[in-house]
């Protein structure tokens, strides 16, 4: 029961790291082309894509363990909501610079 709580408490960690990653490297190259911009945006949306799918396909034969599940689900949301955190930053300056 220990191990699964680490997991689960690892993988909030791993979550908060990646949205102040994605954060940081938008803010850093806010003036940059889109392409470079939204890099680790994009990046963070592809693997949360991954993890879902692995998640749909997987997470039948690992019911048994409901923390380890538990924690991939929270990885792959995580990685969702930190990508929209930099998408949104990188949308919002884009906007501001417009007006």
């Amino acid at each position: 029961m220990l191990i699964g709580l680490g997991v689960v408490i690892f993988s909030f960690i791993l979550v908060g790291v990646l949205a102040l990653w994605g954060i940081k490297y938008t803010r850093k190259n806010i003036n940059a082309d889109r392409k470079k911009k939204f890099k680790v945006a994009k990046n963070l949306l592809v693997v949360g894509v991954i993890l879902s799918i692995g998640y749909i396909i997987f997470a039948k034969k690992l019911s048994s363990n409901i923390d380890f599940v538990i924690s991939w689900l929270m990885l792959a949301t995580g990685c969702f909501f930190a990508s929209g955190l930099a998408f949104f930053i990188g949308y919002y300056n884009e906007r501001e610079n417009e007006n």
